[in-house]
């Protein structure tokens, strides 16, 4: 079955998009407030999240950061669809809501899976990136407002 790995390349993977698909860096950038050079890391955390989904057979939620770099990647269709084809061998679909606490609980569950299979998250990209306005919250548990960032 196709599928990516821990042991990937995820960054490589990331910046094969980002040259098939440079749209991607200015809505990245604008979505998360990050600069151009840190796109290619967004993208990557956001490959590496999709493959922690696929290994741990899990529901987990992202940070807020890599929340937002998955929406933009999600909005350029063909190809997000095109690479979850490739790469895991199903399209990774994004279902956000549930409750503050099974949301926190996801939260939890994927800093532990990412420190299991990738080392120390990156606090600038599973921390809170910037404050969030009210409605901005998809419940993630990355935003601060629930303890999300407090666990990094």
């Amino acid at each position: 079955m196709p599928g990516s790995s821990p042991t990937c390349d995820h960054r490589r993977l990331a910046d094969e998009v980002l040259a098939e698909n440079p749209i991607l860096v200015s809505k990245i950038t604008a979505a998360c407030g990050i600069e151009h050079d840190a796109v290619p890391a967004a993208l990557t955390e956001v490959i590496r999240f999709l493959d922690l989904i696929v290994l741990s057979g899990d529901t987990l939620s992202p940070s807020i950061s890599v929340d937002l770099a998955w929406h933009e990647f999600i909005l350029c269709t063909r190809a997000y669809a095109a690479f979850c084809q490739q790469h895991f061998g199903r399209m990774m679909h994004h279902d956000p809501g549930g409750s503050d606490d099974k949301n926190r609980q996801q939260f939890q569950q994927t800093l532990a899976l990412y420190r299991q299979h990738f080392g120390e998250p990156d606090p600038e990209l599973w921390g809170p990136a910037r404050p969030l306005a009210a409605g901005d919250c998809g419940g993630c548990g990355g935003c601060g407002g629930c303890g999300g960032p407090d666990a990094l």
